[in-house]
């Protein structure tokens, strides 16, 4: 195996930009290409990251040169990314968080984005990381030593090849997590999310299910119940208050488009225009608070079991409060027992995607000196429920429902499915022995 000196690299370099058209790029491109290098994807074409980038960004990547790319591989590959299924949710990412005009925010995307692509590759692009820093100070570099015009070729007909091989698309999960870098900075965080993801996906087909609940016992609703005024019913009357959800349509006849100010803006600066009013009234809406108690075991020091863990306990939490929508319910999930050596990990990706999917504030994990919030605790004035292997005594207060995880050799045999299958019916049947608990009404 021969490796490139600094002097050919550089040559690479500059022949990939000025045959994809730019005389130089700027240095967030450059330094994107280079972090890009050093992580493995030596083959990737300098020029190409930039027409890549100028896909998103709405900012120049580089100075370009008065002839621009007249490559028919590389603009075909170009515009197969570009028409891949799922892509065109790819530009509201950037354009959401901002990342079309910050080339600091659009990085990490970019780096998800490109590390999906099918890899470049070419045999002559091997060169040691200590001559890969030098050539950026190579100033007249001289010939690189192999081919580089059909180099670029080989490398773009390989990648269109393989794309074409995997019907390449970005997928939901892909958007989720081109969307959400900072939840990915680790190979491993990536690898534990797609365990856990396709488990909540398999499990979600189990837990479809909806239950009917009981009327509240007026006790229950007098203790736990916290009342708040929301509009309720039909129409009410006319007011010159609201949201442009509730205006008045007659209202709208008072536009003309061919006056700068009409005499809609004038109605509307002086609150004149007319709004509907709904009637309102008060409802009670009970606060509980749901403890998801379980004590593990070695069964899960195997990373595949944890991810089937945490996805059953986001499935679980998210079908209670989906059950429970009219009240206000927040769950704490609570580990104990066996430690396992992922745990902390585990752990802590699971508060950031809670942080990321806005739950927060409504789920709380806590294991072994972690918890993925400071400030969720069990409210003194809310009903509790705890859900565990058995009660405990020092809380006569909680409602308890009795759960246990399986943990066996014999369920870690089964087929990924049927442990999908078991561990749904275990979310449904806790929740409907939950919603036909009777304590006088339900409660």
């Amino acid at each position: 195996m021969i490796l490139l000196k600094a002097e050919q690299i550089a040559s690479w370099y500059k022949f990939s930009l000025k045959h994809s058209g730019y005389r130089e790029i700027y240095g967030f491109c450059r330094d994107l290409w280079k972090d890009l290098v050093r992580r493995g994807n030596r083959a990737v074409p300098p020029g190409f990251l930039a027409r890549f980038i100028e896909l998103y960004l709405s900012v120049p990547v580089g100075v370009k040169n008065k002839s621009v790319s007249t490559d028919q591989l590389e603009d075909q590959y170009l515009e197969l990314i570009r028409r891949a299924p799922g892509a065109d949710r790819l530009e509201g990412i950037f354009i959401i968080s901002g990342a079309d005009r910050d080339p600091v925010l659009a990085q990490p995307i970019l780096v998800q984005l490109i590390d999906r692509l099918p890899a470049f590759r070419h045999k002559a692009l091997v060169f040691s990381e200590s001559d890969f820093e030098k050539s950026f100070e190579v100033e007249n570099p001289a010939n690189a030593g192999f081919n580089m015009s059909e180099a670029l070729q080989l490398i773009y007909k390989s990648s269109i090849e393989e794309f074409a091989q995997k019907n390449f698309s970005f997928d939901a999960d892909d958007i989720f997590e081109i969307g959400h870098p900072q939840l990915f900075s680790r190979a491993a965080d990536r690898l534990f999310y797609r365990r856990m993801v396709n488990a909540m996906h398999g499990l979600s087909t189990w837990t479809r299910s909806i239950f009917t609940l009981k009327e509240e016992s007026s006790w229950v609703v007098a203790k736990y119940g916290e009342p708040q005024v929301l509009p309720l019913g039909g129409y009410d009357e006319l007011t010159n208050k609201g949201t442009i959800s509730s205006l008045v349509p007659s209202e709208l006849a008072y536009m003309d488009e061919s006056m700068d100010f009409d005499l809609f803006d004038y109605k509307f600066i002086e609150n004149r225009l007319m709004y509907f009013k709904r009637d309102s009234g008060a409802v009670f809406r009970i606060r509980r608070d749901i403890r998801i108690k379980l004590r593990l075991s070695e069964f899960f020091e195997h990373e595949k079991h944890l991810g089937l863990l945490f996805a059953w306990c986001f499935n679980f939490a998210g079908k209670l409060i989906e059950t429970l929508v009219k009240d206000m319910v927040n769950v704490f999930i609570e580990l104990d027992g066996f430690v396992p050596s992922s745990l902390k990990d585990a752990c802590r990706f699971f508060g950031h995607f809670l942080d990321e999917k806005k739950l927060s504030d409504r789920i709380c994990l806590r294991a072994k000196d972690f918890t993925t919030s400071e400030t969720m605790e069990l409210r003194p004035e809310a009903q509790i429920w705890l859900f565990a292997e058995e009660p405990e005594e020092s809380n006569d207060n909680s409602i308890f429902i009795e759960l246990q995880f399986p943990q066996s050799d014999e369920f870690a045999a089964y087929e990924t499915s049927e442990q999908y299958r078991i561990l749904g019916g275990l979310i449904n049947d806790s929740i409907e022995r939950m919603v036909k608990h009777d304590q006088g009404g339900w409660s």
